[in-house]
């Protein structure tokens, strides 16, 4: 049992050095430390498991028992750190890496620079981009990116989502009429970035509604050109909450329809299984995926 742990430590160490002072130098604890452990085991288990004398002590039947038992499974415990160890020690290589030119979970390049000072044998290079490029032909290990993926030989894993919502300048709102339901959206002016933003499903409480957008006086290539043309009142933007945080504490910019949210995005890495990299690729992804440190 898990907080048993300390307890059997204290008492291995009894069994080995014959003694509770030299047990606590060993662990680095006062005698009375060893002592309480000791006498912890055994109001659990109910046996006597050291037998004590003013001049020695012995380990009962039952004590012999555990005690063999006990070192076995802490020396097996200490194998498999130390191989673990080894291993991250070993990990070395380099990854070329494609991201969006902006990462909208925070989180997320600080874990990357978290795994770079983890694996000091690890080089990385970081290439940001809106633009979607074959990884293979390009020469990229992995990458990096949102929503839907087309059906390809790519192994692909999520490593969290991403949360849009539609905003403008509150001068743009002056300038058009409000939006006060879904549908209204149709005919206001957009910040267009590519064909998946012709249309978009609002969600609220159980209820969906798809719209099909049809005005757009922009046309952009990279969201930071987005958000500057929807800064700019040129339309409203469909943009990364971590995008408009800012501007939204600042009253630059306002939400739309705030009562119905956008579909989160899935944020997934992709990588070829054919790569002669996929080991560390799976070993970066896996450090995404538990949000480590």
């Amino acid at each position: 049992m898990q907080r048993y742990v300390q307890s059997l430590m204290a008492f291995v160490a009894v069994g080995k050095t014959g003694a509770f002072v030299r047990a606590a130098e060993e662990l680095g604890v006062s005698p009375s430390v060893i002592s309480h452990h000791v006498a912890r085991l055994e109001d659990h288990l109910g046996e006597t498991l050291i037998h004590r004398t003013t001049r020695k002590l012995t380990l009962s039947e039952n004590g012999k028992r555990l005690f063999e038992s006990a070192q076995a499974g802490l020396l097996q415990v200490e194998r498999a750190l130390d191989q673990a160890q080894s291993e991250a020690e070993d990990v070395a290589g380099a990854l070329r890496i494609a991201l969006p030119a902006f990462v909208p979970d925070p989180q997320l390049e600080t874990r990357i620079m978290a795994f770079a000072t983890r694996y000091e044998h690890v080089a990385l290079t970081l290439d940001y981009s809106d633009e979607i490029v074959d990884l293979v032909s390009h020469g990229y290990d992995l990458a990096i990116r949102l929503g839907d993926l087309p059906s390809s030989s790519l192994v692909r894993q999520q490593i969290g989502s991403v949360t849009h919502m539609l905003v403008a300048t509150p001068d743009f709102l002056i300038r058009h009429q409000a939006a006060t339901q879904p549908q209204d959206l149709a005919h206001l002016p957009i910040v267009a970035m590519g064909s998946a933003y012709d249309r978009i499903t609002l969600h609220k409480a159980h209820h969906s509604e798809t719209v099909q957008l049809e005005s757009s006086r922009i046309k952009v290539q990279s969201i930071h050109g987005a958000l500057t043309a929807t800064c700019a009142g040129l339309g409203f933007g469909n943009l990364p909450h971590a995008l408009v945080q800012e501007h939204l504490t600042a009253g630059r910019l306002v939400p739309i329809l705030p009562e119905w949210s956008l579909p989160p995005l899935v944020m997934q890495a992709v990588w070829s299984g054919t790569s002669h990299r996929r080991d560390l690729s799976r070993r970066f992804v896996d450090w995404l995926k538990l949000g480590q440190p």
